[in-house]
């Protein structure tokens, strides 16, 4: 997660941000590996092009709505919800693990509308869920 979203949470909440850890590099990329397999892709610019093209617009529902509710979508989803997620701020390499209820707690800290672009996955890659800048979320079930 970008320094100046730590230093804001820090700011407004007097704690730091309750990231469980953020993965080392040879596991952001055996992570990022299998995404890449799952998908039948073999680069960042083909992730990007199915994220675009093949993940299912979740309806009735946005990032940028303020009482988003995480539990409903991943249950509209058939997603049964995980204990921690994973989330990719940029090319699969920082990808953080918070616990899903820190998550939901948190996510107006976590996402910022008009300029993130993030994912959110399981530990073992059964599902992906893109927020997109503008506040629509996709998915694919891996």
């Amino acid at each position: 997660m970008e320094k100046f979203k730590l230093d804001n949470f820090r700011k407004e909440y007097g704690m730091e941000m309750p990231v469980v850890r953020t993965l080392p590099s040879g596991e952001c990329q055996a992570i990022w590996q299998g995404i890449l397999q799952k998908m039948k892709v073999d680069s960042l610019a083909g992730f990007f092009r199915k994220v675009e093209t093949e993940f299912i617009t979740v309806e009735n529902a946005s990032a940028e709505d303020e009482e988003i509710d995480w539990h409903k979508i991943l249950g509209q989803l058939g997603i049964p919800v995980p204990r921690e997620v994973y989330l990719n701020f940029g090319n699969f390499e920082t990808i953080d693990v918070m616990l899903f209820k820190d998550f939901c707690k948190y996510f107006s800290d976590v996402w910022y509308p008009s300029s993130d672009d993030i994912e959110l996955f399981d530990r073992i890659g059964t599902w992906i869920i893109s927020i997109r800048h503008y506040g629509a979320l996709c998915y694919a079930k891996l």
